[in-house]
């Protein structure tokens, strides 16, 4: 709650049925703390993140107990492996097809290159034997009958060209069929060594000792199991508890005046009779919300503690804070329900001589119920708490 010291002066009982309720306006210790909530965390940490898939998100199975101390390369996190089993599965299955693909793409072709091959055999064997026993004396063929033989000379030959061609185009298609049959195959071999490279990676290791933090997300809810998990999502922390901040929470409504470099003070909830100082190192420029289904909106402030104390410092930990937005000093102070504007101009009705005259003032600090008077108004003077005009 913001704070302010004031004092409220009012008419005596006679002068009170006859005019408004008064204001006597004089210099008081005046300061605003804004109140605030939040928890410590590790100014340095190592981030522990979901491993890289090429499958998307993965569920978690299970989880070591947040706020324990682990050690090097003990598993944190396991992840669920039934989506990746049957994967595996799938492409396996995948992979025997393909291979027996293969299998009887390489007998078919074998058999038709066997045939193409004997009928090569064969003209070939025909060819020879034409050319051995060609007979061109006219004295024992006629010509016609030489002219034939000749003909099936040439005949075979040509054969002979044509299936030399069609068993080389047929080779050349062959290792086509084969190569895209080959290509088939080992991208299911790829997809598989990916599976099971993943498989191995569903165990999360601690890649140095520390203790065990998890984090949370903008709704303030921690990694659980159960909950999917992307690549590269931000899953839990081991921080560095040697050096600790606060993260604190401030009502939107409430945060005023807040700068870089004012004090807070701050009471642990574990350890509420310890009052630790720090001062306010950045302010968010936006408001956020911090809970699901919770419409209201906070600003966030990172505090920097000027005394750290391991034993109680933990990550994670709930405080409540003060910050002091405006340090105490005097001021000439007014209720802000004495304080009206028009035309962007703040005025007040000051009571001089049994009258009600209308003041443009300069204002300062605000708070929620009460505004510094900078100029327009002099000290022991008297304004109304309500609108005259509007009376």
């Amino acid at each position: 709650m913001m704070t302010i010291l004031g004092v409220l002066l009012l008419l005596g009982c006679s002068e009170a049925q006859k005019k408004p309720l008064l204001y006597q306006v004089k210099e008081q210790q005046f300061f605003i703390e804004v109140p605030a909530q939040g928890e410590l965390f590790a100014a340095k940490s190592t981030v522990i993140s979901a491993p890289r898939s090429r499958y998307g998100a993965q569920t978690i199975a299970w989880l070591a107990p947040e706020f324990t101390q682990v050690k090097a390369g003990e598993v944190i996190a396991k992840f669920d492996a039934e989506n990746l089993v049957r994967q595996s599965e799938s492409k396996k299955h995948d992979l025997t097809l393909s291979g027996e693909d293969v299998r009887q793409k390489q007998a078919e072709l074998d058999v038709s290159l066997s045939a193409l091959n004997k009928d090569i055999v064969i003209v070939e064997e025909e060819k020879t034997f034409s050319n051995k026993y060609q007979i061109n004396d006219e004295s024992i063929l006629s010509k016609l009958e030489i002219l034939e033989a000749m003909q099936d000379g040439e005949y075979l030959a040509t054969k002979q060209g044509y299936l030399q061609w069609k068993e080389a185009s047929f080779s050349e298609t062959a290792s086509g069929e084969m190569e895209l049959l080959s290509m088939k195959v080992n991208q299911h071999q790829t997809k598989l060594d990916t599976i099971n490279d993943g498989l191995q990676k569903l165990e999360l290791k601690a890649p140095h000792d520390g203790l065990l933090v998890y984090s949370a997300n903008w709704r303030g809810e921690k990694t659980k199991a159960g909950q999917s998990a992307w690549a590269g999502q931000k899953l839990a922390e081991l921080p560095d508890s040697s050096m600790m901040k606060s993260k604190l929470f401030v009502k939107e409504k409430e945060a005023i005046g807040l700068a870089v470099g004012q004090k807070v003070n701050m009471r642990l909830n574990a350890a509420s009779s310890k009052v630790f100082e720090g001062n306010v190192e950045s302010v968010a420029r936006f408001p956020q919300s911090i809970r699901r289904g919770d419409p209201q909106k906070y600003i966030e402030v990172i505090v920097n503690i000027e005394t750290q104390d391991p034993q109680l410092f933990v990550p994670g930990r709930k405080l409540n804070a003060t910050i002091n937005v405006l340090p105490e000093q005097k001021q000439l102070i007014v209720p802000l329900q004495a304080v009206f504007s028009e035309d962007n101009q703040y005025f007040v009705f000051l009571y001089i001589d049994d009258e009600f005259v209308k003041s443009p003032v300069e204002l300062g600090q605000i708070s929620q119920s009460h505004a510094v008077i900078v100029n327009g108004v002099a000290p022991d003077s008297f304004v109304s708490l309500i609108n005259k005009e509007a009376s």
